[in-house]
């Protein structure tokens, strides 16, 4: 069984906000890839920087 089958109750389908917009899953996952990235990049220039 899965979540979907035992949550019949509600059939409306939740979306998903990113600071108060509602995106699909795919824009959602981009943003957060992007932002990984960004962050992985600010973290090497730091030890760079420290290093």
């Amino acid at each position: 069984m899965s979540f979907d089958e035992d949550n019949n109750e509600n059939k409306e389908k939740k979306s998903k906000t990113f600071f108060g917009l509602e995106m699909s899953d795919g824009v959602v996952y981009t943003v957060v890839v992007i932002l990984t990235l960004i962050f992985i990049r600010q973290v090497s220039i730091v030890l760079d920087a420290l290093g």
